[in-house]
């Protein structure tokens, strides 16, 4: 049962309960819309319940939610309070996490839910906080497929954690590749000649794309982050009206040593052709296709060199895989959080 995809319409209807905050705290320099208020206040509602049963245990609240429902406080709360999707993260550690919460039919009891919140808080800091990154920052939480059985819903958590980098350079026009920039197809060998091992073309091409994407501003957080997955040669990324075998056929580099030569050298023209591909489809195709509108691309989690023996005359199949995150961006409505999980 599906239970973490709690969509866009859904969030408008969230019941409305009165914010903690004082509407004069509210950052008007900020593009707050009507749908960042309803969720922002739903999210700060659920917040004082959280404080309400930490400083009063012994309290057991009579009101329940669905259980969809109390997955997506779980995960947008989380994100919230103590995710930083607007850095910069040149690489990423994900860790997964596994939890339970008591059902009643199918709702969940408030004070369960609220328990369940602060175990999360617990469980992911020590997770975050193991990661060996020398500088990090906790990119975003998302609640996987949930099951159900004798009486518990059972979930798990992804924590995203961010390896925190200098950020690239601005791409230019014809894109971000310059002279020297011949890269490596992939598996991590480097610049074409040189295999230094430091990098190769899909890693360049993440760091390209991603370095788009921080908003120093800080402004937003992530609600319903969905991760979508790609890899070269796949049928839904063939290029329309391309009949050729070469390296312009999709949007993700692939090649087949069945047809022919592959080029595994990719020249800074090639990368900047294919770094045009990759913006069109994160920004255009996958959001048309696949997502909605209200859909922002957060990251690129990974992009990697594929080399797969075909069959046994040795003849192989090289394609860059990625893995996306998307999510609804929501501007905060006050100025106290995201907060450093300690």
């Amino acid at each position: 049962m599906k239970l973490n995809q709690f969509f866009f319409l859904c969030a408008i209807v969230l019941l409305v309960s009165a914010c903690s905050k004082d509407t004069n705290e509210i950052a008007t320099e900020r593009p707050v819309s009507a749908f960042d208020l309803k969720v922002g206040k739903s999210i700060n509602s659920f917040i004082n319940k959280v404080e309400y049963h930490k400083a009063y245990p012994g309290f057991k609240s009579l009101e329940t939610i669905s259980a969809d429902s109390a997955l997506w406080y779980l995960e947008s709360t989380f994100n919230y309070c103590y995710g930083f999707p607007n850095e910069f993260y040149k690489s990423f550690a994900i860790d997964t996490l596994s939890f339970s919460l008591l059902l009643s039919g199918s709702e969940v009891n408030m004070t369960d839910l609220t328990d369940k919140f602060n175990e999360m808080i617990q469980e992911i800091s020590t997770t975050y906080h193991a990661v060996a990154y020398a500088e990090k920052g906790l990119s975003l939480v998302n609640l996987q497929e949930a099951t159900v059985d004798e009486g518990l819903l059972h979930f798990t958590v992804q924590v995203v954690t961010g390896e925190k980098g200098e950020v690239p350079p601005s791409p230019v026009l014809d894109g971000p590749f310059e002279e020297g920039d011949d890269w490596w197809y992939g598996e991590m060998k480097g610049r074409c000649d040189e295999f230094l091992g430091d990098s190769d073309a899909a890693n360049q091409l993440k760091l390209a794309i991603n370095a788009m994407l921080p908003d120093p501003e800080g402004n937003f957080y992530v609600i319903n982050p969905v991760e979508i997955t790609k890899k070269g040669g796949d049928s839904d990324l063939r290029r329309p009206n391309d009949i050729e075998d070469n390296v312009y056929d999709y949007y993700l580099f692939y090649g087949n040593e069945d047809i022919g030569n592959v080029g595994l050298c990719l020249n800074r023209n090639i990368m900047n052709w294919y770094y045009s591909s990759l913006e069109y489809l994160l920004f255009t195709k996958i959001k048309e296709e696949e997502l909605s509108p209200s859909y922002s691309l957060i990251s690129i989690l990974y992009l990697t060199g594929d080399k797969i023996d075909v069959d046994d005359n040795g003849s192989f199949e090289y394609s860059h895989i990625g893995n996306f995150k998307y999510g609804i961006k929501v501007n905060y409505i006050t100025v106290d959080f995201p907060q450093e999980l300690q």
